[in-house]
């Protein structure tokens, strides 16, 4: 009688556990979509999209083939990252594309580039790289007025941006620290404006 007890009592506190367990992971996961979301809504125009982008998204693979997507290895992505949407009712009002700016040697830049659909950029901003394969709690944005720089423009004007001087020193650091120039940042997301216009009709039914 005594051990079947004793089970007892130490089935209910493993349940209990586990239970607190799953609780306290709910909470972690809710905090970090909440940061991600905050710093996502940046990218869009307020008043733009009425669902939540965050979990209107889909993953976008490193690999340079996909059965839908082409032209991947115009992101340059070091690892899978997600796309976000935008909707206003059953409309897409602007796609957060993914990319990344390396120099072919150690050094890279994540970005993120929100894309309207008339091909216009409405916000281009790099990431921390947290150096995470979580999907979640990674968009920390780095504010940098030079990015600013990107906002609305289009394929035939954005490659005038990277002659634009880097005038703040911890903004320069950001960029040529790792032999990062702003003509490499300016280049590919060039090409993803370029990836965006190849795979419009997939990115926008969230396919990839």
């Amino acid at each position: 009688m005594r051990q079947a007890r004793l089970f007892i009592i130490i089935l209910l506190l493993a349940v209990g556990l586990a239970y607190f367990g799953f609780l306290s992971d709910a909470a972690l996961l809710d905090s970090k979509q909440t940061f991600d979301r905050q710093n996502l809504y940046q990218l869009f125009d307020p008043g733009s999209f009425d669902n939540d982008p965050l979990l209107d998204s889909f993953l976008i693979p490193a690999s340079a083939e996909h059965e839908t997507l082409i032209n991947l290895q115009l992101l340059g992505l070091e690892r899978d990252r997600l796309a976000y949407i935008a909707r206003r009712g059953d409309e897409v009002t602007a796609i957060a594309v993914p990319a990344t700016a390396e120099d072919g040697f150690n050094g890279s830049v994540e970005l993120l580039i929100a894309v309207d659909m008339y091909g216009r950029i409405r916000a281009a901003r790099v990431i921390d790289d947290l150096g995470s394969d979580e999907l979640y709690g990674v968009l920390d944005v780095i504010q940098s007025k030079w990015m600013q720089e990107f906002t609305d423009n289009s394929m035939r004007e954005i490659l005038g941006v990277s002659w634009k001087a880097i005038t703040s020193d911890n903004e320069y650091d950001q960029f040529v620290g790792a032999s990062i120039t702003p003509k490499t940042v300016s280049n590919r997301i060039y090409d993803a404006l370029v990836f965006f216009q190849s795979n419009r009709i997939v990115l926008m039914a969230g396919e990839g």
